[in-house]
């Protein structure tokens, strides 16, 4: 922790780094090149020392077998290194991977439409952090590839029929909004971040259901503070306790039906990582027959927009998480107005080959 708006800079062994805080926190990605160094720490605000310059020892902690590499980036910014692939662009298949992809989806806008005439299926392909704010990934790992998966993935889509919202080019936009799209030390994306997808969301399906439009921003509680963080301290081999979040909670400031309040998406009011009762296949069911109905195939960015997302429904069938298989008895049996994807970039394979 560190003075609030204070840039933190280290001098180690002839190299001096420097980061500007977030809330009170900072982070700084130094080259460790024995067992342990020796680091100068001190921290100025508008140019002028504040305090006294600490001298300490450090050491990389050992990754024990569940630790996954987790990449320091600028501004108390931390990435998967999963999450390379994609921003590197060294994972894109060949060209039949989305051909294959288009007349699949063709195929099965079709079975669907021959239970439900108007029905559709939207694709939310959320853009990892690190597609989002190449500017913070450190030089050591490039710059962001001119062409990756996503951005042919969602013209394999569109192709097909289906319907791929452009997640990309919509953060871009609201990527240095007050409120963060991305958490810093979980590798989801936030409250916040949900909401703007959830409205491009419905504002899709508006077009053909006026009942659910988007609520407006202002229909939510956003309750800033200090939140038990979230999966990256974990792999950091840190106390999700101790290192705490500074994140927006989102809550409803309008009355919701039961079948939505009752849900509990996070495991508590004081923490951000999602309870396992989202993670389970559910059918919310909210009897208001003006809304469509929707079958949603997802990962755990589910989990941010679990409850509005259901709440503008009549019917959601949520699969489980991290099942993406298209169930055609399912389909048939249900008749969805949309059948709907949600998952991470890094998780493209789910559906460039299911």
């Amino acid at each position: 922790t560190c003075t609030e708006g204070a840039v933190v800079t280290a001098e180690c062994s002839g190299e001096v780094v420097s980061s500007q805080s977030y809330k009170g926190w900072f982070s700084l990605r130094l080259l460790c090149k024995s067992s342990s160094v020796k680091v100068v720490l001190y921290e100025t605000v508008n140019g002028e020392m504040v305090g006294e310059k600490s001298r300490v020892n450090v050491a990389p902690k050992t990754p024990g077998s569940e630790m996954w590499p987790v990449v320091t980036g600028g501004n108390f910014q931390f990435f998967f290194q999963k999450m390379l692939p994609d921003f590197q662009g060294t994972n894109i298949p060949r060209d039949t991977a989305y051909t294959s992809l288009t007349k699949r989806i063709g195929e099965r806008l079709k079975q669907l439409r021959s239970y439900n005439e108007n029905a559709e299926i939207i694709y939310l392909i959320v853009p990892s952090s690190m597609t989002v704010y190449p500017e913070l990934v450190p030089e050591t790992y490039g710059e962001l590839a001119s062409e990756t998966r996503l951005s042919k993935a969602v013209d394999a889509i569109n192709a097909g029929g289906g319907i791929a919202i452009d997640l990309q080019a919509l953060f871009e936009e609201h990527k240095n909004d007050e409120m963060p799209l991305y958490y810093k030390l979980d590798s989801h994306w936030s409250d916040y971040g949900a909401y703007i997808a959830y409205k491009a969301l419905f504002e899709q399906v508006a077009k053909t259901f006026p009942e659910a439009a988007p609520r407006a921003i202002d229909e939510f509680n956003w309750n800033p503070g200090y939140y038990e963080s979230g999966d990256m301290t974990y792999y950091l081999a840190m106390s999700q306790s101790k290192v705490k979040e500074y994140a927006y909670y989102r809550t409803f400031e309008f009355d919701a039906p039961s079948a939505i309040t009752s849900i509990k998406r996070y495991g508590s009011t004081t923490q951000l990582c999602y309870s396992n009762a989202v993670t389970e296949e559910k059918i919310i069911n909210t009897k208001r027959e003006e809304l469509p109905s929707c079958i949603v195939l997802r990962d755990s960015y589910s989990t941010q927009m679990y409850d509005i997302l259901a709440e503008r429904m009549n019917k959601t069938h949520y699969m489980g998480m991290w099942g993406y298989r298209w169930d055609q008895s399912l389909i048939a049996s249900e008749k969805p107005d949309y059948v709907i994807y949600i998952l991470a970039e890094w998780n493209l394979d789910s559906v460039l080959y299911n």
